[in-house]
């Protein structure tokens, strides 16, 4: 047991405190990452227009895709490994980073190859491949986050990540001033990724662990083994959540494809609450499973609820505020989009919940069942865009998602009901009643409200709810006393 192990066990208030901490700095830097993020993207739809901003989303995602081959699960695997021995952090980041970069090359020619072999017009290959100049700065970027999330510094994460969004935003509104070109963008995005990059380097290096690489491929192939199921699942992942705007290019057309990404990039940032919370609880998880599996388990179930809790009002503001949500932000020129973020509120609701799944599965060193409901949901969604795409267009993306999502939260449901120790899930539906009866309340109150204003709404929708919720028993002291006893009783 580490000294951590031990403060954390003597101290189970300092614990609370700390996981806390780190929720909240991940919930605020979501918060400005997704609104500053939000901000570049409408910057580039209103001013490149639907076809031109199709082609914008269509060469991120497009790079995003295969940009998951840099990672492969080290990440995931790295911060699991410092969280419990915080000592082997420096060798991690040696070995890991020059495995990085390497693969960074050969993926940056990888796309430009694809791009080409795929017919698109020169154009966009042309827009592609300066994309492509990100990999490097993301699979930096996101390896730093996974480090300083294993070590408990979220706050080093956050200010890189906010760093990286506040260099878009600045840059969208250089390049706005100039001719309407989508490569302005893409060369702006390339750059705040660099850019975010280099200050993660500089911030690991004063605060934590000097930068280096060591070239030592026998050290490599462990720790490809060790990491090879969480990196198939972060492929699924990736090709699950950005097949959509790629298939949507060449089966139907850019519009469609700007459509749904200004549908898909605002429901992701309405999801921020729930993802932070999910990374938030990861050090936690990955403490309580050795030290204490049925303490884990619990832990589990009780974050589980309040997840629920969080998202389910998320899933209905949005589903009521769709129509003013899309005039209001991206204009008339994108009311195809309303549908689509009608059906992707409630996809976020199943994401965040899985999300929270997963990374307890991980936590446990049970990788194979997350790649298992990633593969499960890459083989939901591709099939349905492929068939549906053609038929009814972008909402046929919206639709898959939300299927898969569903489809993996069945299935991670199920796994975890056959495990020696399990979280109840039968808790979560017996706070169902006052959940969903606070929910109801909250919403008609919205809806009432949003004929004046919809930010009044959505803040006396949200109040109405929390006083609903704790007076109706959703949530009261039991929840509060499960909590402290989980943190006195482990080594976490």
């Amino acid at each position: 047991m580490n000294a951590e192990d031990r403060l954390d066990r003597d101290r189970p208030a300092q614990a609370t405190r700390r996981i806390a901490k780190n929720t909240a700095y991940l919930a605020v830097a979501d918060t400005l990452c997704k609104a500053l993020g939000f901000v570049f993207y409408l910057l580039a739809a209103r001013r490149l227009g639907a076809e031109k901003f199709g082609v914008l989303s269509f060469a991120i995602d497009f790079v995003t895709m295969f940009a998951v081959l840099t990672d492969l699960g080290l990440g995931v695997v790295s911060a699991r490994e410092i969280a419990r021995n915080r000592s082997a952090a420096q060798w991690y980041v040696r070995h890991v980073m020059t495995m990085k970069l390497l693969a960074s090359a050969f993926v940056i020619l990888l796309i430009g190859a694809l791009a080409t072999a795929l017919g698109y017009p020169w154009a966009t290959i042309r827009v592609v491949f300066l994309c492509s100049l990100s990999v490097v700065g993301t699979a930096t970027l996101s390896y730093y986050a996974w480090v300083f999330q294993g070590l408990e510094r979220m706050e080093l994460a956050a200010l890189a990540r906010v760093a990286q969004m506040a260099g878009l935003v600045l840059g969208g509104v250089l390049v706005a001033r100039g001719a309407v070109a989508v490569e302005r963008y893409v060369v702006v995005y390339s750059g705040a990724a660099l850019a975010a990059a280099s200050l993660s380097v500089v911030l690991a290096a004063v605060h934590l662990i000097r930068p280096g690489l060591t070239f030592a491929p026998r050290e490599w192939w462990g720790l490809l083994r060790m990491a090879l199921p969480m990196g198939m699942t972060v492929v699924f992942t990736m090709f699950y959540y950005w097949n959509g705007t790629t298939l949507l290019s060449r089966l139907a057309n850019y519009q469609a494809a700007g459509a749904f990404s200004a549908a898909f990039r605002l429901a992701m940032g309405l999801a921020f609450i729930g993802f932070a919370f999910s990374g938030g609880v990861f050090p936690l998880f990955s403490r309580l499973v050795a030290s204490d599996p049925v303490l884990s388990s619990r832990a589990l179930e009780l974050s589980l609820r309040y997840m629920a809790m969080l998202m389910l009002p998320v899933a209905a503001f949005v589903s009521v505020s769709a129509p003013a949500l899309i005039v209001l932000l991206y204009g008339n020129g994108y009311d195809a989009a309303i549908p689509l973020l009608r059906i992707l509120g409630f996809w976020a609701l199943f994401a965040c919940l899985n999300s929270l799944w997963s990374n307890f599965l991980i936590s446990a060193d049970r990788p194979g069942l997350v790649t298992l409901q990633t593969g499960l949901a890459l083989t939901v969604n591709l099939p349905l865009n492929l068939l549906l795409i053609p038929v009814i267009g972008a909402r046929a993306v919206a639709v898959s998602l939300l299927a898969a999502e569903a489809a993996s939260c069945v299935l991670l449901a199920t796994l975890q009901l056959r495990a020696p120790t399990h979280a109840r899930v039968g808790r979560l539906f017996k706070k169902a009643p006052p959940v969903l009866g606070a929910l109801v309340v909250a919403v008609l109150v919205a809806a009432i409200l949003a004929r004046g204003s919809m930010p009044v709404a959505l803040g006396g929708g949200l109040l109405v709810y929390l006083l609903l919720l704790i007076a109706m028993g959703g949530v009261g002291r039991a929840d509060w006393q499960v909590l402290r006893y989980v943190l006195r009783s482990s080594n976490a």
